[in-house]
């Protein structure tokens, strides 16, 4: 049938358009169809007019492209009759545009009915005392009642639910100010969402066409979740903790945000790999959001990076108590299947609005300056921000950038400490210590830049470039001197994974001739490295070519029994602060005797650090340990003052056989 057939039969207003919104043909009820009003209550004369408005227009592009079939706009006319444009594609090059509208009272009832029945969309209609006037068989199986059911039963009688809902508002709305509504409401008993458009009828009831949107919830709950969800933990991510802050700064809601980092998750990865990083992160998210308050918000950063926002700003002591609070969540392991327990730490940062800042990305950036201050200090505490720590930042970053140059300036210097067998009050070894001076920042402390060099991939530099400079002076002393003492090396864990730098190792000790004994390497305590079998591997054999190994500031760290028994270790430092406790207090003391004691008997070298009275010599050496270091022996030695002792005490008294 061609269209100009078609147009004929139709007895409604009809019409073909092409695409570019030109009528090629329209029947004469097109032409006498009179003025109407749009949703926003325009007035259009003719409906020529009407199909050139911008929203008619836009409709009609995407049916030309193919996103739509068809399209269906509902409209009066001036004396309030109903009535409903239709568009559909005709081929190719037209679209055909119909009018279904109260002209005929008998011929548009027959076909009203028809369309309404045909329909998608579900369609009732209330008469001015909301009772139901007509329901199509959309409406009977979204509503889940028959049409017998409701037609002249009052609606909220029927549904009371639905009553002081959107639903109550935009009915009422429509029906007593005689304006079209259009609004999207959850329906509970259905657990349904629904698109609603509801219309005033000439009577004075209304018309509602209304349709199921789960789906298309779904989906936008879908894509919000992809959009404000952190892939790994589920929890909510950066983006939407930036825009809930962004919330609160436009309400003017004071808040404050937790800013936490993990310690050393990077030895975490590079022990178990990124899969178990992965499993930890995602427990970590858990427990905390098992044991926060629901009124907070919990959100990963990304990384190892967490933030916890409280919608209110406390004052000091309270901010610092809930801090502890969330400190304390990680004393107990993390338990990982098929893998040892992991003990981590937070360092946390906190800022507030508005004393802080007025922007999020300011409170974020002070959260995180506070964060850095706590991992520097190794507090075990939150810190607030304060802006004496912008100082300290700067400072912290231009360590970082000199440090890509101290070796090629000639700024390190090694100094040895000397390591005493007291009961003869004779060197056994040096321990090296690195010496950093600046030519503007000054003496820089080892405390403060060898964090710094772990962070920034510096440290295997900084360390081989040690090794190296004082190997070869070691080797002349043993020349020189016949010195029979070790030589000893504070070495970074992470350093025991790097397959390269043993091989480094190893080569320059021969390299140099030094007898293997001769050299001790002292690590750090570190749960990871005592639990994890490569880096024990390595240290068994280094420990087989006679290489000694000693733990370092002992009983400060990750202490164990059980990883002493096992663990590959030829010696223990106790760190000064149980030499401190001398004289000073009993428990202290006791602890330091049984440390000695566990040495003793595990057939361990123990030595203690920072002796520096003669009661302190006197209960060690009473207490079984011989082996000292401190500033009642030696400050630390610069080489010349090594060499200048030896010569005075060893060489200068040295009798002739």
């Amino acid at each position: 049938m061609d269209e100009q057939h078609l147009i004929k039969l139709l007895r409604l207003p009809a019409a073909i358009v092409d695409e570019g919104g030109v009528i090629q043909l329209a029947n004469p009820a097109w032409d006498q169809f009179g003025p109407m009003v749009d949703h926003a209550g325009k007035t259009y004369s003719e409906l020529n007019k009407l199909i050139r408005a911008p929203h008619i227009k836009k409709e009609c592009q995407k049916i030309w492209r193919g996103k739509n079939e068809a399209f269906e706009y509902y409209f009066r006319t001036v004396s309030r009759d109903h009535c409903q444009l239709s568009i559909s594609k005709c081929n190719e090059h037209h679209m055909l545009f119909q009018i279904i509208a109260a002209v005929d009272s008998g011929v548009v009832a027959e076909n009203a009915v028809d369309v309404l029945e045909s329909m998608n969309e579900a369609f009732f209609s209330l008469d001015e005392k909301w009772c139901f006037t007509y329901v199509n068989h959309m409406a009977e199986r979204v509503l889940f009642k028959t049409r017998e059911e409701m037609i002249g039963k009052n609606m909220w009688r029927l549904f009371p639910e639905a009553w002081g809902t959107n639903f109550e508002e935009h009915y009422f709305k429509t029906m007593h100010d005689q304006i079209p509504t259009q609004f999207e409401e959850y329906y509970q008993p259905n657990e349904s969402w629904f698109d609603v458009h509801a219309y005033p009828n000439r009577q004075g009831g209304i018309s509602v066409y209304f349709r199921n949107i789960n789906e298309q919830k779904e989906l936008e709950k879908s894509l919000w979740q992809s959009a404000n969800s952190d892939h790994l933990t589920g929890l909510p991510n950066r983006r939407y903790s930036y825009e809930l802050m962004k919330g609160y700064i436009d309400k003017d809601q004071p808040f404050t945000i937790y800013f936490l980092d993990l310690n050393q998750f990077k030895i975490i990865n590079d022990l178990y790999g990124h899969d178990v990083g992965d499993r930890l992160i995602r427990k970590i998210g858990m427990r905390l959001e098992k044991n926060l308050p629901d009124e907070l918000t919990i959100s990963r950063l990304g990384g190892d990076e967490y933030l916890i926002l409280l919608p209110d700003a406390p004052d000091e002591d309270e901010v610092i108590g809930f801090g502890n609070r969330i400190i304390s969540m990680f004393s107990r392991a993390f338990v990982l299947q098929d893998r040892p327990e992991i003990h981590i730490e937070p360092s946390i940062g906190v800022s507030q609005y508005p004393k802080d800042g007025n922007l999020v990305d300011t409170l974020i950036d002070k959260a995180d300056i506070a964060m850095y201050e706590a991992k520097k200090k190794q507090a075990t505490k939150a810190i607030l921000y304060n802006p004496d720590m912008h100082e300290s930042v700067s400072r912290d970053l231009i360590i970082q950038q000199e440090l890509k140059k101290v070796i090629e300036r000639g700024e390190l210097e090694f100094v040895y400490q000397p390591q005493v067998d007291a009961t003869r009050t004779w060197i056994t070894g040096v321990e090296v210590l690195t010496r950093w001076s600046h030519p503007v920042l000054g003496p820089v402390s080892p405390a403060e830049f060898i964090p710094i060099a772990e962070t920034s991939g510096m440290m295997e530099k900084l360390t081989r470039y040690q090794l190296e400079w004082c190997l070869k002076k070691f080797s002349d002393w043993r020349q020189h001197f016949e010195f029979d003492g070790t030589i000893a090396f504070n070495i970074s864990s992470s350093l025991f994974r790097n397959k390269n730098f043993i091989a480094f190792l190893e080569q320059v000790i021969k390299e140099y001739g030094i007898p293997f004994q001769q050299i001790e390497l002292e690590i750090t305590e570190n749960i990871q490295l005592f639990s994890h079998k490569e880096s024990v591997q390595t240290l068994e054999r280094l420990r087989e070519m006679g290489i000694r190994v000693a733990i370092d500031d002992f009983g400060t760290g990750y202490s164990t029994l059980s990883y002493l028994n096992k663990f590959p270790v030829d010696k223990i430092k106790v760190d000064k602060h149980f030499t401190d406790q001398i004289m000073v207090d009993e428990k202290g003391e006791a602890i330091l005797v049984s440390i000695i004691k566990l040495a003793n008997s595990l057939d361990l070298d123990v030595l203690a650090e920072g002796v520096e009275t003669e009661d302190q010599r006197d209960f060690l050496l009473m207490n079984g340990c011989d082996d000292m270091q401190g500033y009642y022996f030696f400050k630390p030695l610069t080489l010349d003052e090594c060499e200048q002792f030896y010569y005075e005490k060893v060489l200068k008294d040295r009798v002739p056989e």
